[in-house]
């Protein structure tokens, strides 16, 4: 197989970059640039200048990973040096130069390591994940399948379908009127059991790939109730333009931010109101169609004015009721909306947002309304549609097993199961997906 190199860090003058080779020809590539690989011991880190046309290039660092006992289950070495582009360049052209070697394409490395049966599928895939985790749940979702705690889910599903379909072969040349029925009940009991396990696994409203991508938040209201100036005070920044003109906003404004360590993606919304400029008519279609697609809505009110059919439509167990300018309103406008919205949402807190009244209690209350929905935040198993679908075809095969009519039919449909779960963990052959799989990955992992 071909030997390949990357830098497995960033180049852009950060200090120090590594680069990691692999493949049966990395002893060579080191002799190539001036290395003594005599000197070279396994699993030991050592100083070498590079030397390449008989020219100091750097003094770096490197370090041999002998096969199988590697990242990749190949030979390895990474060198690390200063993280100048014109060094980098200088080594990348020198290695480009050696017979059967060339620079790795994107998720290279993780995919020899796959192949080579370093690490299945889950822990490859969960690397991207763990890389690009910015929130302690997200950290702990990444963890949870790179280690190997997820794998183990699935391939206990796969062994009691493997048990079940075990039994059921050991039946086939008896003849099926002779079949002990306390036989036929254990069986159906075990299929019975996985199909309650995976129905839970997959009835987890999303909430893995959504903490992936950041559970999706809308801010929604008439225009001039205060959206903007929330999701700049949520966002710590001025994102969105603050004006006492309606329909300053005419677009959806999104905000990448992390309350109590859960990832959310904030959006901001034209005020909803009748209007005749399409432009505006535009953006308030846009912010009921967001709205409804969310995680949670926070629902925005100012007690002065009138509710608009519109909002009172989308005030519901889902809402987070944030009545506005309290400092501005008399009492009797504050308690008759609160009294009118009490009847479709409980979660209502009164603020004021210019003045800085009660705003201390938005975030846990959003943080404390997202854990509640999603109670199973913290032990989230899908984190891909690969997965999803993967789980829904081995149920469905599940449902369809049937052992009170033909009984090879019944082995299939386990088979067609178990080899479901296998293509998650990437047990069996599945070359048709790995190259989508892995372009996902940056160069270098």
């Amino acid at each position: 197989m071909t030997t390949i190199f990357a830098p497995i860090t960033s180049i852009n003058q950060n200090g120090v970059c590594v680069i990691r080779i692999s493949g049966d020809n990395t002893i060579n590539c080191l002799r190539e640039l001036g290395i003594d690989t005599n000197k070279i011991k396994n699993r030991f880190s050592h100083l070498h200048n590079i030397i390449i046309d008989n020219e100091l290039i750097d003094n770096s660092l490197i370090t041999y990973f002998k096969s199988p006992n590697s990242y990749t289950g190949e030979d390895i070495a990474e060198i690390s040096i200063h993280a100048s582009p014109y060094i980098y360049t200088i080594i990348s052209a020198k290695l480009s130069t050696i017979n059967n070697v060339r620079i790795a394409e994107a998720g290279e490395f993780s995919k020899r390591a796959f192949i080579n049966n370093k690490i299945d599928l889950i822990k490859a895939e969960s690397v991207v994940d763990l890389i690009s985790s910015e929130t302690k749940i997200q950290h702990q979702q990444a963890i949870r399948q790179y280690s190997g705690k997820v794998s183990n889910i699935y391939q206990a599903i796969r062994h009691n379908i493997i048990s079940a379909l075990s039994k059921i072969e050991a039946l086939i040349d008896f003849p099926e009127d002779d079949i002990p029925s306390s036989i036929i009940d254990d069986i159906n009991n075990i299929v019975f059991k996985i199909i309650n396990e995976i129905n839970s696994i997959i009835n987890d409203n999303n909430i893995g790939q959504k903490i992936k991508k950041g559970l999706q938040i809308v801010i929604i209201g008439q225009p001039n109730v205060g959206k903007s100036t929330l999701i700049n005070f949520l966002s710590n920044d001025n994102i969105a333009i603050t004006s006492d003109i309606s329909g300053t906003t005419r677009d959806v404004i999104s905000s990448y931010i992390n309350i109590e360590d859960i990832p959310i993606n904030l959006f901001d919304t034209a005020g909803i109101r009748k209007t005749n400029n399409k432009i505006e008519s535009e953006g308030i279609k846009r912010a009921i169609n967001k709205a409804d697609d969310s995680d949670l809505k926070i629902i925005v009110i100012d007690p002065s004015k009138n509710l608009s059919n519109d909002i009172i439509k989308l005030i519901d167990h889902n809402s987070l009721i944030l009545i506005n300018k309290i400092d501005n309103s008399n009492n009797d406008e504050i308690m008759d909306k609160i009294k009118f919205i009490s009847n479709y949402c409980e979660n209502i807190i009164e603020i004021s947002l210019k003045n800085e009244v009660n705003i201390e209690s938005i975030k846990p209350k959003i943080a404390k309304l997202l854990k509640n929905k999603f109670n199973n935040i913290n032990s989230s198993i899908i984190t891909s549609q690969r997965h999803r679908s993967c789980l829904i075809k081995s149920i469905t095969h599940l449902n369809n097993f049937n052992l009170n009519k033909n009984i090879e039919i019944a082995a299939e449909d386990l088979r067609l199961a178990a080899h479901e779960i296998s293509v998650i963990t990437g047990s069996i052959n599945i070359d048709n997906i790995l190259d989508e799989i892995f372009s996902k990955f940056c160069i270098g992992k």
